[in-house]
């Protein structure tokens, strides 16, 4: 929301906050909830990626792989079954969506929130 509302109003106020929620989400870690985008691990490396497009800072990335590189190991940390374990938003599918926009930074865009269209960019 943050990032979208710079793109939007173009006031470095909502850049600097953004940032400052991503430094937060790296300093508390991995979160042991999930994998999924809705409110796991892949959903906190969408905000690194997302970051990383916006400014082509490589922090991001470096960031954004690592939370990747945890999701990896899929099934092995001892995080709840989700109850819907293949889905979109709380199951494996969106772990892969994720793993497979880290492959393509640039590109890469949160599942049904985001519009890959340079006009919204």
């Amino acid at each position: 929301m943050l990032m979208q509302a710079y793109k939007v109003f173009k006031e470095e106020k909502y850049l600097k906050e953004a940032m400052e929620c991503s430094d937060v989400i790296w300093q508390r870690g991995l979160l042991r909830k999930g994998y999924g985008i809705c409110h796991g691990t892949a959903d906190n490396g969408y905000s690194f990626l997302s970051l990383y497009r916006l400014m082509q800072d490589k922090k991001y990335l470096y960031r954004a792989c690592k939370f990747a590189e945890w999701c990896l190991d899929y099934g092995a940390h001892g995080c709840r079954i989700p109850d819907r374990p293949y889905s979109l938003f709380e199951g494996m599918a969106g772990a892969i969506h994720f793993l497979s926009d880290v492959l393509g930074p640039e590109a890469s865009r949160f599942p049904a929130f985001e519009l890959n269209s340079s006009k919204r960019d």
